[in-house]
């Protein structure tokens, strides 16, 4: 297992062979003695095109983003439902990416963090602990890496967590740990091209 730092990489492969399933398992530690609600963080993957606009690209078929409105897609999966709470052991979310599903002008998956009604709470991933995502092949339930979240910009409350990169057939995985302050889950549809 790879833990990989802000900017680290690796190729989702196994013997040299892409992968063709993993499975992102998100977890986070809720703050302590808070008066604020409970911190509600959601994991959202949105399939892009990277030659599109936005700062990574633009969504390449609204039905395969998946999120807590949309948990289940042609190419993804939340197989845990949506924690709400952060609370208890093991993962807190946790999705499953099918690669050959993808719609066949994705190159690029973005996994971004929001918290729920973060702006309306008062509340911003600084009082987040331990947020981790861990990559697993899905077929043979290896660890392949482990992504901490880095320090953010103050007062984030959604980050473009990791990204997974599509190049000569091969899929990567990298940690961009990168915040957004003042931004929800709908931001992050306008900002990734979505007109609805």
């Amino acid at each position: 297992m790879l833990p990989m730092t802000k900017g680290g990489s690796l190729p989702l492969t196994k013997n040299n062979a892409p992968l063709q399933e993993v499975r992102l398992e998100l977890s986070w530690s809720p703050p302590k003695n808070t008066s604020k609600s409970n911190y509600d963080l959601d994991a959202s993957c949105f399939p892009l095109n990277s030659t599109g606009g936005g700062p990574l690209g633009k969504i390449t078929e609204v039905d395969h983003i998946c999120y807590w409105g949309q948990q289940k897609t042609p190419s993804m999966e939340h197989l845990a439902g949506d924690d709400r709470t952060g609370d208890g052991d093991g993962p807190d979310e946790v999705i499953l990416i099918h690669f050959n599903a993808l719609p066949s002008n994705c190159d690029l998956i973005a996994i971004v963090g929001t918290i729920d009604k973060a702006i309306e709470r008062g509340q911003s991933f600084a009082e987040v602990a331990d947020a981790k995502m861990q990559i697993f092949n899905n077929k043979s339930n290896e660890l392949l890496a482990e992504a901490k979240l880095a320090s953010l910009d103050a007062g984030s409350t959604g980050c473009l967590f990791t990204s997974i990169r599509k190049k000569d057939q091969v899929w990567t995985v990298e940690n961009v740990s990168q915040g957004y302050p003042g931004k929800e889950l709908p931001d992050f549809f306008q900002l990734f091209g979505y007109q609805g």
